[in-house]
């Protein structure tokens, strides 16, 4: 739990600055440091010599700063930073207190899952270069959520979106991380690489699966040697699951 309540708290933080700038006490818009806006920008950026629509340099600073951090440690920003993360796991923790228990996909299925955020990665990011405009700001929760569905979002279909997005994270833990997110599949390449990892020593491993029960990504750590796996936020929840001391640790190695 000390873990948690660090993560918590530094994700609190983020989570409360994001709603001070999209309240408009800020200087700058909650959009400006949004890392998927670098990859948004990219195209407008090579091709015109300027960024997209409201996107700037910060954004794409956001994003070099966040690929770095995967190489360095995976995708970290996502299980100590990201507010949609942040929410992401509060609504399943809410979800499994309500319905008794969380929801897991089986392996075959959850895998396929997601495969589905990289099509809508290539979807989104064709729109958005074709238009120049930000389309996925029609049905990113981010987007929809700080902005009070603002400019850009489509109607009814943006409240359908962020309404079975809301309860898909409520059924199943990460449920938009896991399956949805673009950032996430911009990132999964740099977090396979990510130096530091969860690491488990097999001797004394007794394979109980608390680890894979208390991971929010449903990743079974009692099977791997080192956690590779591109989901992984180092959030630390198995390592503190674990009832065995030393069993599970972060180090660094490929």
């Amino acid at each position: 739990m000390k873990t948690r309540i660090i993560r918590y708290s530094i994700m609190s933080i983020v989570l409360a600055s994001v709603l001070y700038l999209a309240l408009g006490y800020g200087e700058r818009s909650f959009e400006a440091y949004c890392p998927f806006g670098g990859v948004e920008g990219l195209w407008g950026l090579i091709t015109a010599g300027e960024f997209t629509c409201a996107l700037g340099a910060l954004n794409l600073s956001m994003l070099v700063a966040v690929l770095v951090l995967a190489l360095l440690s995976k995708k970290s920003f996502c299980g100590w930073a990201c507010p949609i993360g942040f929410l992401g796991e509060l609504f399943g923790r809410v979800g499994s207190k309500i319905f008794k228990k969380k929801t897991h996909p089986g392996p075959r299925l959850n895998a396929t899952l997601k495969l589905i955020r990289y099509p809508l990665l290539v979807i989104f990011l064709y729109m958005t270069f074709d238009a120049g405009e930000l389309i996925l700001r029609g049905y990113d929760p981010y987007y929809l959520i700080f902005s009070g569905f603002g400019h850009g979002t489509v109607g009814l279909v943006s409240y359908i979106v962020l309404g079975a997005t809301v309860v898909g994270m409520f059924l199943i833990p990460m449920f938009f991380c896991r399956y949805l997110c673009p950032l996430g599949a911009v990132m999964d390449p740099f977090g396979r690489l990510g130096l530091v990892k969860i690491t488990r020593d097999e001797q004394d491993c007794t394979d109980c699966g608390l680890c894979q029960i208390s991971c929010p990504q449903d990743i079974p750590v009692q099977t791997r040697v080192r956690v590779r796996d591109r989901d992984c936020t180092n959030c630390l929840e198995c390592v503190e699951a674990c009832p065995e001391d030393g069993v599970l640790s972060l180090r660094v190695g490929v």
